[in-house]
């Protein structure tokens, strides 16, 4: 089911932000180009705008419209052509304007242009992992930066710095922050080899303690996966995809993988004293076609991308599976399967369930193209292996992913073709007991379509449909 919204502007643009939908655009009054801003319920009505006046700018001189949510308020940005400055219009969470900002030289917007990618934004906070090198190895550092204010173009003070234990850091991942603590997932290979979770005070940039993941004779690798902060029993519940030292030894450069007959899972649970209280294992078969072929060869990691804790304990989570068939460090997206962990005499318990590719899914995106990046998950090198588990993807092809009321799996696909210039959004779904796949939009990119995951039934698709249109598309799950 879809519901259609179309407004009067050129190079328009869709951002998600509190709850609300807001689209943005210029429209041309006498000549002169004029920002108008709408707030949007969940039924596409407007319920709030803004018009701004631009002075006298013809629209054609403006580029596309660009913006954030960067410190829980909405950045929109705006760029002449030819021009290296941006105008920067900001609201808070209520919709009101709290600055206008003008001629922001583009290299300094943000203020984070030397930061590296390993970044995490809390309120008006932001903490960055930085390495250097030196004749002793690589440091490590973890810095925390606070803005200075709303009103301006983000600049920022520096408030402290931890620098980490200097030797046999392979790489740090901060994974959460609240206004007391910060918690990175850091890879160690040395005296102290294994995963480790640290905890450093928000406040002052103290280490509180360093968990680590494995037991301390265990040479297994806990990789990255989901986790549960939960603030008011101050706990950690960890859950990600676990490598026997049998099938994975960085510091040897030895991955051995290649037609594995199961995955494992691991759970650990971390108390308030930042110590683990329970560390579980779990296995998956690995499901492929039978084949008498010695060539075939298949690798799988699991990427856990949400994980949730009911009352009575019991744990559901979705894991995301990848696969390669070339023993090489490039995975594909294959697949996306829901699970269940259940009290059974006083232990947790994996329901029945096994690892496999879907072969539909593989289809809807198959190329021969070695440069086409849909669902592909890379690193260079097993040094950077663990990154596989939490690195941002360049084009993923699942954009959305349930189970129905019958437990059936249903997913939204997207596809993006470089020589057709397309983008395609698809269903995946069953059509009377059979999965099928079925097309939703096929979009021109020269349309700039955005994918807007409203909540758990909804989700927008909006583009520029022609110079002087803008349309939103509210979708509504298949029932079936």
């Amino acid at each position: 089911m879809a519901q259609d919204r179309q407004f009067s502007l050129t190079n328009g643009h869709a951002q998600l932000f509190n709850g609300s939908v807001y689209v943005f655009g210029f429209s041309s009054v006498e000549k002169n180009a004029v920002l108008r801003i709408y707030k949007l319920n969940q039924q596409l009505k407007i319920i709030d705008s803004v018009i701004k006046p631009l002075g006298k700018t013809p629209v054609d001189q403006f580029l596309k419209i660009s913006s954030d949510t960067l410190h829980d308020y909405l950045n929109i940005y705006l760029q002449k052509k030819e021009k290296k400055i941006v105008s920067i219009y900001r609201f808070d969470k209520t919709f009101k304007m709290l600055a206008t900002i003008e001629n922001v030289d583009i290299a300094r917007l943000n203020d984070i242009s030397d930061f590296e990618n390993e970044l995490f934004y809390y309120k008006n906070s932001i903490y960055v992992v930085k390495n250097q090198r030196d004749s002793s190895g690589l440091q490590f550092y973890l810095n925390k930066y606070s803005i200075k204010t709303g009103s301006k173009n983000f600049e920022y003070d520096f408030i402290w710095q931890f620098p980490f234990e200097r030797k046999n850091i392979r790489s740090a991942h901060i994974f959460y922050a609240d206004r007391k603590i910060i918690f990175l997932y850091v890879n160690i290979h040395g005296p102290k080899t294994g995963q480790w979770i640290l905890s450093v005070n928000a406040l002052t940039g103290k280490l509180i303690k360093g968990t680590k993941l494995n037991e301390p004779e265990d040479l297994s690798s806990y990789e990255f996966g989901s986790f549960i902060a939960d603030s008011v029993k101050h706990s950690l519940t960890m859950l990600g995809q676990k490598f026997m030292s049998s099938q994975l030894k960085q510091s040897e450069n030895k991955l051995s993988i290649t037609n594995a007959a199961n995955a494992w899972l691991y759970l650990v649970e971390i108390d308030s004293l930042y110590t683990v209280t329970s560390r579980v294992g779990f296995k998956l078969p690995i499901s492929e076609p039978k084949t008498t072929s010695k060539k075939n060869t298949s690798q799988f990691v699991l990427r856990i991308n949400e994980i949730k804790k009911s009352n009575s304990g019991k744990i559901v989570f979705n894991v995301d599976v990848f696969k390669n068939n070339d023993n090489s460090l490039t995975f594909l997206y294959s697949n996306t399967s829901s699970y269940e962990l259940k009290w059974v005499d006083d232990a947790l318990a994996l329901e029945k369930n096994t690892i496999s590719a879907n072969p539909q899914i593989e289809s809807f995106y198959y190329s021969t193209d070695k440069l086409d990046m849909n669902g592909r998950l890379a690193v260079d090198s097993l040094k950077n292996f663990e990154k596989l588990f939490y690195k941002n993807m360049t084009l993923p092809v699942l954009k959305k992913y349930k189970t129905n009321v019958s437990g059936n799996p249903l997913w939204v696909l997207a596809k993006s073709n470089t020589k057709k210039n397309i983008v395609t959004y698809s269903y995946l779904s069953p059509v009377k007991k059979i999965y099928q796949v079925k097309l939703i939009e096929e979009i021109s990119k020269s349309e700039s379509p955005i994918f807007l995951n409203w909540n758990a039934d909804h989700f927008i698709i909006a583009r520029q449909r022609d110079e002087l249109s803008y349309l939103l598309k509210s979708y509504t799950w298949l029932a079936e």
